[in-house]
């Protein structure tokens, strides 16, 4: 019995630390994402930005010079981090230029179009419902 509930509680860490993991898409998978909708992506250094480089896990913005959408990448190591960079894009864009949108660690910064293809909503950036 103890065997059971230690092999238990052993598959409830490790599920949980999986879940935890998997909330943050890794860069590579979200700049292939956009490169594959027709995106040109770019990646950005922290300085860049006026981060600095102990807070961020990675930077890229991607650019559809087709369809004019743009987003913003920024994953942060910390979620603190994270909500103090939205706090201050949100001054900075609202008027409304473009959407900011904090999940987790990452902040988006751009167009419903290409916040909509990193939630897998569609957005594939360039009008190809036509077939073009």
């Amino acid at each position: 019995m103890k065997k059971t509930k230690i092999v238990f509680v052993l598959t409830a860490i490790i599920m949980i630390a999986l879940a935890c993991v998997s909330c943050v898409p890794s860069r590579d998978a979200c700049k292939t994402k956009y490169e594959n909708a027709g995106y040109k992506t770019i990646p950005l250094s922290a300085l860049e930005l006026e981060l600095s480089g102990e807070d961020v896990d990675f930077i890229y913005c991607g650019t559809n010079e087709k369809s004019g959408d743009y987003i913003r990448i920024v994953c942060f190591k910390k979620k603190d981090k994270a909500t103090e960079y939205t706090e201050r894009m949100n001054v900075e864009y609202e008027d409304g230029e473009y959407k900011v949108e904090q999940q987790s660690r990452v902040v988006l910064i751009g167009t419903q179009n290409a916040f909509d293809l990193y939630n897998n909503k569609g957005g594939d950036g360039g009008g190809n419902s036509d077939g073009e």
